[in-house]
């Protein structure tokens, strides 16, 4: 038996492992519940067909935005032995669910839809209706928590910072940080040794569920225009632009021109520049840059005060973190500079 829910996640395993308890003479094992470990728990499915393991994915909200990230994560995360992804979710729809048949991802949610694909168990349960009142994120993933991991993620040592400064480095509200670490120890994403020193576990888990909740939390928060560039510019031109521009460091290069910079042998086709709104007009004057919601040039604002990279900088230029950089590249495009960013910039810090 699962124990008491203590988060939003919890709610939707319990939820979505009744909908699988409905198998006809299936019986069902947890053998592992552990939130914020590289998975979020495993069990065991047998019955007269024979045993299957299963390591549960929660994903809480699955959306179109996410939907690519999140398949790729499953696809090429550790898993434990002999045991095979069921992401589990509030509600998957009808959209998501043909998606992840086609990516060959089995899936289960809390209405009942239910998608087995393993020989002898075929199992599909489809067009159950949305269930009433869905959870709100954990309070760790909304706007403030993500705020608070991106300090984590980018320096581990931050974990045992005073809350002052975590709040003023993060931009959020002093008196936040002491929920939002309760939260992470209900995870097991953080644990407190003989000497009183605070330490953060199980930081790929973490990571994951931070470059989700950023994308479709937070970004959306901190978007300030989406532009083109004026006929006869390139995004390849724009650091010479802004080595040009009084106010050029000020700007914080990201996406795949700031992969393209960290990186090289990359050709960027679209950039994110983090600037501070008072300075939104007169950057776009000054790169020609024109209004379109698809454009491939996307102005957004800082958050806190650690949004730029520490490390190496092109003269004249500031790139912003890695981290941000890492989170905005998804889809098949860019798996690659993604992963030679993890494995260059974001591994040595997680200690993975």
């Amino acid at each position: 038996m699962l124990r008491k829910p203590l988060l939003k996640d919890e709610q939707i395993i319990h939820d979505s492992i009744k909908s699988i308890r409905t198998i006809p003479q299936a019986k069902i094992e947890v053998m592992l519940q552990k939130i914020g470990g590289p998975f979020a728990g495993t069990f065991r499915l047998s019955g007269p067909w024979g045993d299957r393991h299963y390591y549960i994915k929660v994903i809480p909200k699955l959306t179109p935005t996410l939907a690519d990230l999140v398949v790729h994560q499953i696809k090429t995360s550790p898993a434990p032995q002999n045991a095979s992804p069921l992401l589990i979710s509030h509600y998957i729809s009808p959209q998501m669910a043909a998606l992840l048949k086609q990516k060959g991802i089995e899936y289960a949610d809390c209405a009942g839809n239910l998608y087995l694909n393993q020989m002898p168990l075929y199992i599909e349960i489809g067009g159950q209706k949305h269930p009433p009142k869905p959870p709100g994120a954990d309070r760790l993933f909304r706007p403030a928590g993500l705020k608070l991991i991106y300090l984590l993620l980018r320096n581990r040592q931050a974990i045992n910072a005073t809350y002052r400064a975590l709040a003023d480095d993060a931009g959020i509200a002093l008196g936040a940080i002491g929920d939002l670490f309760s939260e992470l120890e209900k995870r097991s994403n953080l644990t407190t040794d003989a000497q009183g020193k605070r330490q953060l576990r199980a930081t790929e888990e973490l990571l994951q569920r931070w470059q989700l909740g950023y994308l479709e939390t937070l970004r959306p928060k901190l978007l300030l225009q989406r532009c083109q560039l004026a006929p006869g510019y390139s995004v390849e031109q724009i650091p010479q632009l802004l080595q040009q521009l009084a106010n050029g460091k000020q700007i914080l290069i990201g996406g795949e021109l700031g992969a393209a910079l960290l990186t090289s042998k990359f050709q960027p086709q679209s950039a994110i520049l983090y600037l501070h709104p008072e300075l939104q007009l007169k950057t776009m004057l000054q790169l020609h840059l024109i209004p379109d919601p698809d454009g491939e040039i996307t102005l957004m604002q800082p958050f806190g005060q650690q949004c730029g990279w520490s490390g190496w900088q092109p003269d004249g230029l500031t790139l912003a973190d890695p981290l941000l950089t890492f989170a905005e590249l998804y889809g098949s495009t860019t798996d690659q500079v993604a992963d030679k960013l993890y494995r260059q910039y974001l591994t040595p810090r997680l200690g993975s």
